[in-house]
């Protein structure tokens, strides 16, 4: 009985709620398993709807991935882009922002480590996808800091521009990783030192302006 009930509730979903259920529990079966590792079936099985369901949505696994990758993705920056583009100082709005990073990774792990962490995948074409994914990520970053870089004296559509904030978001995204591995820092201590190294060096080279 208690599967039947499972049965209609699943039959009664809309199909953008069932498709939902299958993307998130794609992005917790890839984040845990591997994508080499995880199947439509492991899919299936977390969201509770059949293999057939699942292939309804997405033809393959590697669409279901990417599908999952890059909803991911626009759910990070809009996170974070609400703190680098809100009110405040830029120092007030940047130690919003790592610590809306700090916040996501904490809140959605799976997503955070599909995103950031699991960059190898035993599949070229996966491979290649991902970095894609995630150079629009930090191209997207850099258009949100697009103002602070030119109040830096940085010119928001130079290579230099672009390195900065791949500096960033490793920086950052080590820095979840070892306070993870470590938990000997909490939250608030984390984003100091960050402050202490990212913003200081920012403040410096735009004279003031920043502050």
């Amino acid at each position: 009985m208690k599967v039947n009930r499972i049965d209609r509730v699943q039959r009664r979903m809309s199909a953008p709620a069932r498709r939902a259920r299958i993307v998130s529990a794609a992005v917790d079966t890839f984040a845990s398993g591997g994508y080499g590792a995880s199947g439509m079936g492991d899919v299936a099985s977390r969201s509770g709807v059949t293999r057939a369901v699942v292939y309804d949505y997405f033809p393959s696994k590697k669409e279901l991935f990417l599908a999952a990758l890059q909803e991911q993705s626009a759910a990070f920056l809009g996170y974070i882009g609400a703190s680098i583009t809100g009110e405040g100082t830029p120092e007030q709005r940047m130690r919003a922002t790592v610590d809306t990073v700090f916040t996501f990774a904490e809140r959605y792990p799976n997503a955070w480590r599909m995103l950031f962490v699991n960059a190898t995948h035993g599949d070229a074409e996966i491979d290649a996808a991902w970095s894609r994914v995630a150079e629009q990520r930090n191209h997207a970053v850099v258009e949100l800091l697009a103002d602070d870089l030119t109040s830096a004296g940085v010119d928001p559509s130079s290579k230099r521009a672009g390195l900065m904030v791949e500096m960033l978001v490793g920086a950052l995204t080590r820095a979840v990783e070892w306070r993870h591995d470590r938990r000997g820092i909490d939250r608030g201590e984390a984003i100091d030192a960050a402050m202490d190294l990212l913003w200081s060096g920012l403040a410096r080279r735009a004279g003031g302006a920043l502050g």
